[in-house]
């Protein structure tokens, strides 16, 4: 068992709460590459809905020790809004130059087959969340909240999935790191999310043979 894994198949009820886990599970990972003897090479990949979503607000408390330690972090979101928490996000850990958004580390989604993959965290190769399904509208969504730590298996199929849909994303336009309002077709995933929750039909991407599958269930 993890070192939290009674984190394991507990809803992520009140957004504070939530905000409070993900930032417990970041000050374990912390401690825990702190000693010499552990490597902390591998980055820090978040796949989520938004820049609200409560892991990354977590990362936010914690930027100014991963800056510190020189520990990479990447993100893909599957929608952009709320801008200013995305400004806040890049600013707090030095993830995108506005002058060159190209080369930083945070992308978004814009295909909308893309959105079965569930939500994730992985912190090096230590420990992976899983979360929902980033096309699940607030209300309809469900309580997975699976914690998989030391488990070399699943962190490393998170991994394999970070990079094929990390490859598919497309970087974030300099304007939403100023704070400047998007055009509809940037908000979130085209096509946008409908009323239930789910985008309106789009040709899923070709599969590259032998390339890993875009998602986790």
């Amino acid at each position: 068992m993890g070192f939290l894994s009674a984190f394991q198949r507990r809803p992520l009820t009140d957004p504070a709460q939530s905000v409070e886990k993900f930032s417990g599970l970041l000050t374990c990972y912390l401690e825990k590459t702190a000693h010499p003897a552990t490597s902390c090479d591998a980055p820090i990949t978040l796949i989520a809905r938004s820049p609200s979503m409560a892991a990354a607000r977590a990362l936010i408390l914690h930027a100014s020790e991963i800056r510190s330690r020189q520990i990479g972090v990447q993100i893909v979101f599957a929608k952009l809004a709320p801008i200013d928490q995305l400004a806040q996000l890049s600013a707090a850990l030095q993830l995108v130059d506005p002058r060159n958004p190209r080369v930083g580390k945070i992308r978004f989604i814009r295909n909308s087959a893309l959105l079965d993959a569930h939500e994730q965290l992985v912190l090096g190769r230590e420990l992976c969340w899983t979360g929902d399904m980033l096309r699940r509208c607030d209300e309809h969504r469900n309580g997975l909240n699976i914690v998989e730590e030391g488990q070399p298996g699943p962190i490393r199929l998170a991994e394999l999935s970070f990079n094929a849909i990390w490859t598919a994303a497309k970087p974030v336009p300099a304007r939403a790191l100023n704070g400047h309002p998007l055009a509809p077709a940037f908000a979130s995933a085209k096509p946008a999310f409908g009323v239930s929750g789910l985008p309106g039909s789009e040709k899923a991407p070709a599969l590259i043979p032998g390339a890993p599958a875009l998602t986790r269930h």
